[in-house]
């Protein structure tokens, strides 16, 4: 009868153990195991020449995106719609704290370009948050989820890098 060789026996009982480790891990992280609170976010784009405004809604659990006509007689109608699945991008939008939130933030270097609209509801609490040539980090979460959902033609304009960009010029950074 074999004798076996410990150095052998070590290296197969670290190997189930780091395994199970690796198991254990992965199942901690189940879709379902998400705490996201209620909330909306919508965001008023407007094109008042054409008489017309696009209205974004995002919820914990579904995108629309409805044109809203300004003419008189003239209905709104869904140009898109989705259910969503909870993920790390809508708990950390759920978790945003809204009375941290201002009501306007700008770039005073710049008079027109992107200007923003989100009104956030939650727990009761609704606030509007204008932005005027400014990243806010916690508005560009929507956004960026919002824009990862949607095809080109819905997506909202509000490019990160840019907008830091020209910030930190304006204030000589």
């Amino acid at each position: 009868m074999k004798r076996s060789n410990p150095f052998f026996l070590m290296i197969i009982l670290a190997f189930f153990s780091c395994t199970g480790n690796l198991t254990k891990e992965q199942s901690n992280n189940k879709p379902g195991s998400y705490s996201i609170e209620p909330f909306e976010a919508t965001i008023l784009n407007s094109d008042y020449s054409m008489a017309y405004s696009v209205l974004t809604i995002l919820t914990k659990s579904e995108l629309r995106i409805v044109f809203k006509g300004g003419l008189v007689g003239e209905k709104d109608s869904v140009l898109f719609y989705k259910s969503i699945q909870p993920s790390d991008t809508l708990q950390e939008i759920s978790n945003i704290h809204i009375d941290s939130l201002k009501e306007y933030y700008s770039n005073n270097c710049i008079d027109d370009g992107s200007q923003v609209t989100v009104t956030f509801k939650k727990n009761g609490k609704e606030k509007s948050i204008h932005l005027s040539n400014f990243y806010q980090e916690d508005v560009g979460k929507i956004i960026y989820l919002i824009n990862s959902l949607v095809a080109d033609k819905y997506k909202v304009w509000y490019d990160k890098e840019k907008l830091i960009a020209d910030y930190k010029r304006c204030n000589g950074n």
